[in-house]
């Protein structure tokens, strides 16, 4: 039990620790990344002027374009529906539209409505320029680039696709129009233009509408006054023929149903004729909009409202008769009361019925055109209430009709039994009173529809003309540039980081941890220090030694201190192991380990320390040149010849350090490294110094020092930052490895912390590490 629990206990401290490590990961990543942004800051800074000068020029090139509004005040007013039994002025109301108003929205319609856009652009087509001559964009075929002018649909259908409506609030009756242009003036004009003409436009369609029912009711007029006068003459001479000027009271009352019945029957009449010419006038517009929808409407009003129509015609007739035998009687009395409430409950019946019929209908139309077409069903749905409405008072007047002329063939058989004069003087003076009474209803009628007829005015009347804007909505200059600045810094560190991925060199301390071998130290480059040129060299004692030898010439300046923590960390990289000779090579050339070997040996020699550096670097020798010593009498002098070891051992400028250069050059580098002398010329040499410092050959390109690998103590590999890919370095240390070579640490040259993507190795740190020394070093 013990046991488990404590590698339970072992488990979760390793699951805590993971966690942490995760968590401090995941900081570093995010200090790396800003810090990675900042080392590239010109180049995100490059990205944000490109991509905000781009901006800049894409909106000055773009064409400006103007809005200007308007306002408009739409009278709105509820529509009036008439049933059996209603005055001639609410057939005229629901036949022709007299007095009906509109809502807002079927105004808006017609605001956006095919007749008026092409009104517009014939308006605009006469008119052609604005105030300065200059032709509206809208005419063009393509502005600016064409000039020529375009058809009259493309200018509609421009028209409609610019113009906007709003109804500002729901409350109020102000509707906002709104229009788009590369022209002020043009989108201040079309903004006018429509309030004008939308306002004429509906002006003109209210006046059609009183005059189509002046003109009817005029012809009734004119027809019932000519009837009148032929009745009024037969009757004055049938009464001066006959001397006969009265009935008597039973023919009179006789006369008087007959009389009241036939005027009812001419009331029926002139509905009819006038529902028919309703129903005509709906249902062209409907087959306008589809050629045979007024039939598919047709075939479903009529039958289903039969029974009830016949029903509510005898109620009428009978509530009629009941009070032409009852003159006195009231309305209120419960007989007429009875005869009332079943009406109305028909009549609720016939309207509950219509509304139906509506619904149904309203479908039908949404097969027939689709139910995409929002506006066109709007206005279709407002025409199929008409119809609907019309051929159900159609039917109910036909019904009506039949009833009345059953009564009155009835009273007719009654009054053909009268004397033949009485039945003369009675009929003469019955069309006499019928047609004075309809005379006078039309004539009332058609008074009260002259003078609304000249009272009429559209439903629109414009409140705030619109005005050419001074300033163009589009393009919109400051928000164009702050999305190009943000899409450049977008793409700015995009590529910075892109690029960074993809970048395989050796840019920081933190991309050497991969590879897991030890970091033993990081070489500041040379252009830290001021007026130091690492390709310039100096004379000491008579020899040109080269600048490279930084620990000598300058052993306080933080390259120097940086080599001595390069040479402990190579001393203590295995404290139960000596290092006494040691390698230095690298992955390809041209990445400092001479320049790492000398200074090294030179940090060896401070610590009192006999030190002998070997250039075994065969094909590109550079001890020599660091040096300044010679390169002849060297390595291959004594291998081959009897050149003595001590002829090549050359005492350098640094004391307790000695060189032996490459000697004379051998055509088999491979084969003097191989041999077996140089091997005991190594082993000898060991016995007299206290470190041994071999310069080879670059090993991730050059394979000749591998014989050696077994005679080293450690090997040290150089890389050079921001030059050495992780690719080179990876290949060169897989091939030491493979051999089983020590290798005890990777060395990092040149390092540049202001280049780096170590986020611990930024500006503050260069400035505390290296420009705080100098001042120091001033003081």
């Amino acid at each position: 039990m013990h046991l488990n629990g404590s590698n339970g206990t072992a488990s979760s401290t390793n699951n805590i620790s993971d966690f942490h490590d995760e968590q401090e990961r995941k900081e570093i990543d995010l200090l790396k990344l800003a810090n990675l942004l900042l080392l590239n800051k010109w180049i995100i800074l490059g990205f944000l002027i490109l991509g905000s000068t781009l901006a800049i020029i894409y909106a000055l090139i773009q064409v400006p374009i103007y809005r200007s509004n308007g306002t408009i005040i739409i009278s709105e007013s509820k529509n009036r529906y008439s049933y059996a039994g209603s005055d001639l002025s609410n057939l005229l109301t629901t036949t022709y539209g007299i007095g009906v108003g509109s809502t807002i929205a079927n105004e808006l319609q017609i605001l956006k409505s095919i007749k008026l856009s092409d009104e517009i652009a014939l308006s605009l087509s006469n008119q052609k320029t604005d105030l300065n001559g200059d032709k509206f964009p809208i005419l063009w075929r393509s502005y600016p680039d064409d000039s020529t002018s375009t058809s009259l649909d493309t200018v509609a259908m421009r028209f409609r696709g610019q113009i906007s409506f709003a109804q500002l609030d729901p409350d109020a009756d102000i509707v906002s129009i709104s229009f788009e242009s590369p022209s002020s003036y043009e989108a201040s004009q079309i903004v006018n233009l429509t309030m004008d003409t939308y306002s004429a436009l509906s002006t003109d369609q209210n006046k059609t509408m009183a005059g189509q029912a002046l003109n009817f009711l005029k012809n009734e007029r004119s027809k019932i006054e000519n009837t009148l006068s032929v009745t009024e003459d037969s009757l004055k001479a049938f009464m001066n023929k006959t001397k006969i000027v009265a009935v008597d009271p039973q023919a009179s009352e006789l006369i008087e149903k007959l009389s009241l019945i036939q005027s009812e029957r001419q009331s029926v009449a002139i509905s009819l004729v006038t529902v028919n010419a309703g129903i005509e006038h709906y249902e062209s517009q409907l087959n306008e909009i589809k050629p045979g929808l007024a039939d598919q409407y047709s075939q479903t009003t009529g039958p289903q409202l039969e029974r009830f129509q016949y029903e509510l015609s005898e109620l009428e007739t009978e509530k009629l008769l009941y009070k032409i035998k009852n003159p006195s009687i009231q309305d209120s009395s419960p007989e007429i009361s009875q005869l009332q409430l079943q009406i109305d409950t028909i009549k609720n019946e016939i309207k509950s019925m219509t509304e139906s019929l509506v619904q149904g209908n309203s479908d039908l139309a949404l097969s027939f055109i689709g139910r995409d077409a929002n506006s066109l069903i709007d206005r279709m749905a407002k025409i199929s209430e008409k119809v609907i409405e019309l051929n159900v008072e159609k039917a109910q007047y036909e019904t009506q009709n039949n009833v009345l002329d059953e009564y009155y063939n009835e009273l007719n058989d009654r009054f053909e039994d009268l004397p033949d004069e009485i039945i003369d003087l009675s009929r003469l003076k019955r069309d006499v009173v019928i047609n004075e009474e309809l005379f006078l209803l039309v004539a009332s009628q058609y008074a009260e529809m002259s003078l609304w007829e000249k009272t009429q005015f559209g439903l629109g009347r414009p409140l705030d003309y619109a005005k050419p804007p001074k300033e163009p909505i589009k393009p919109r200059k400051k928000i164009i540039a702050i999305i190009g600045f943000i899409i450049g810094g977008i793409l700015g560190v995009t590529f910075v980081v892109i690029r960074d991925v993809i970048n395989d060199k050796i840019t920081s301390t933190d991309s050497l941890k991969e590879f897991k071998i030890p970091l033993l130290g990081t070489i500041p480059d040379f252009k830290i220090l001021d007026g130091l040129d690492s390709t310039g060299r100096q004379y000491i004692d008579d020899k040109s030694v080269s600048n490279q030898l930084i620990t000598f010439l300058d052993h306080i300046s933080p390259i120097s201190e940086a080599y001595r923590r390069l040479r402990i960390n190579v001393i203590y990289a295995n404290p139960d192991k000596k290092y006494k000779v040691v390698m230095v090579t690298s992955a390809t050339k041209g990445e400092g380990k001479s320049t790492v070997a000398a200074n090294l040996a030179v940090t060896f020699s401070e610590a009192e320390k006999s030190v002998l550096i070997i250039d075994l670097d065969l094909r590109r020798p550079t001890q020599h040149k660091i040096f300044g010593e010679n390169k002849e009498p060297g390595l291959t002098d004594s291998l081959f010849e009897t050149v003595k070891i001590s002829d090549i051992t050359k005492t350098t400028i640094a004391p307790n350090v000695d060189l032996i250069t490459v000697g004379k050059k051998t055509p088999e580098p491979a084969s003097v490294l191989d041999s077996k002398r140089l091997k005991q010329f190594i082993d000898k040499l060991s016995e007299r110094y206290d470190h041994i410092i071999l310069d080879t050959a670059p090993y991730g390109i050059i394979s000749d020092s591998a014989s050696l690998l077994r005679l080293v103590d450690g090997i040290v590999v150089v890389s050079r930052f921001n030059v050495t890919t992780k690719r080179e370095l990876s290949f060169t240390l897989q091939g030491l490895q493979h051999l089983n070579a020590d290798v005890l640490g990777i060395v990092l040259n040149a390092f540049d912390p202001k280049k780096s993507t170590d986020y611990y190795t930024n500006y503050t740190y260069y400035k505390r590490t290296y420009s705080e020394y100098y001042e120091e070093d001033k003081v």
